[in-house]
């Protein structure tokens, strides 16, 4: 690709070339949104009736606590507008808020189920222990 050597932050996570805006935004709830911003094509303008100052921003879920949203800005969008644009809309946070708050409720859910296997299975055990025990002690099977 032509513009792959372009890349001016690449050390520090950041992508910035003259089509691509890329960065981390990480939130302080945890969670981490990767932010895109890239002009939108010829189509997408015309299907969407896209004014020249709108954007379109699509969002996608990728994993525990992070998702991905790409912003189609109308190629006539000020370029020096674009990242402060990103940054300030919060497109992709309420998704990986959501997603991530049901997975931690199923995760939490999960490892009570768990807790009360291995619980039922530890006391099962330790009567076991426990009666194993008390017929050693009693002499085992010379006593009966």
């Amino acid at each position: 690709m032509e513009y792959e050597n372009k890349f001016e932050n690449e050390n520090e996570g950041e992508r910035d070339c003259e089509w691509l805006i890329e960065f981390f935004q990480a939130y302080d709830d945890g969670f981490e949104v990767t932010k895109r911003g890239l002009d939108a094509t010829p189509m997408v303008v015309k299907k969407f009736d896209l004014a020249p100052n709108e954007v379109m921003a699509f969002t996608s879920y990728q994993y525990a606590n992070k998702a991905l949203t790409a912003f189609h800005f109308h190629p006539d969008f000020p370029d020096e507008d674009r990242r402060a644009y990103m940054q300030g809309h919060e497109e992709g946070h309420e998704l990986v808020l959501s997603t991530g708050s049901r997975r931690a409720a199923q995760r939490a859910q999960f490892r009570r189920v768990m807790e009360g296997r291995l619980s039922g299975w530890g006391r099962g055990l330790a009567v076991s222990l426990h009666t194993t025990a008390l017929y050693l002690a009693a002499g085992g099977p010379a006593a009966r």
